[in-house]
């Protein structure tokens, strides 16, 4: 261990991928280069006590980067720049930390890569709850029924419905206006879920 959030050093041949936005602007205009080397604001912080002190950037392997589909409307494949370090996290859902990155192959993802990730994925049950709640909200509504068809039960049902709305909450606590329950995409998911419950 490293720390408290960082269990090893990792190696930096290994495919890493971060999702990024590339359509609209990030909330302080940036956008990220393709083919450079980006450095992150933050230095890594190997004796964070809290995640937000982590620094870097955060990126994963293609099994868990279904998780990260909120953050942006492409996938780009990850290089680590030679005189950079990366590390492992103690997350359970596969995620790294460098200082510099080099993103590079952008894919535009739409609802069917969507589903593509999803059938690769290899998250913890509560994961694909929000990984699916996000799919609703991006607009891959198929992808989003098709994780609510495999993973929901009467049994896990509350778990998804509170993940769910606290999902939304959070986007709404981060200065989105939408109210996302009343959305058509979140509506559908929402609606299936209390439909389980009830069955």
């Amino acid at each position: 261990m490293l720390g408290k959030f960082f269990e090893c050093e990792a190696d930096r041949n290994k495919k890493y991928y971060r999702v990024i936005q590339t359509i609209k602007e990030y909330n302080d205009g940036r956008r990220f280069p393709i083919d450079k080397i980006v450095e992150a604001d933050n230095k890594v912080n190997l004796n964070a006590t809290r995640q937000s002190e982590m620094g870097g950037f955060c990126i994963s392997t293609y099994e868990y980067i279904f998780r990260w589909l909120i953050r942006g409307d492409t996938l780009c494949e990850v290089k680590i720049p030679k005189d950079t370090k990366i590390y492992k996290t103690v997350s359970e859902n596969g995620i790294y930390v460098s200082e510099k990155i080099i993103l590079t192959n952008p894919q535009i993802i739409n609802d069917n890569f969507a589903m593509e990730l999803y059938a690769k994925s290899k998250l913890p049950e509560i994961s694909y709850f929000k990984a699916m709640t996000a799919c609703a909200i991006c607009g891959y509504i198929n992808t989003a029924l098709k994780v609510c068809e495999d993973k929901v039960n009467k049994e896990n049902v509350d778990i998804a419905i509170s993940e769910l709305e606290n999902f939304c909450q959070r986007r709404k606590d981060e200065n989105y206006e939408n109210d996302f329950l009343k959305e058509n995409n979140v509506k559908k998911i929402y609606d299936k879920l209390l439909e389980i419950k009830l069955s």
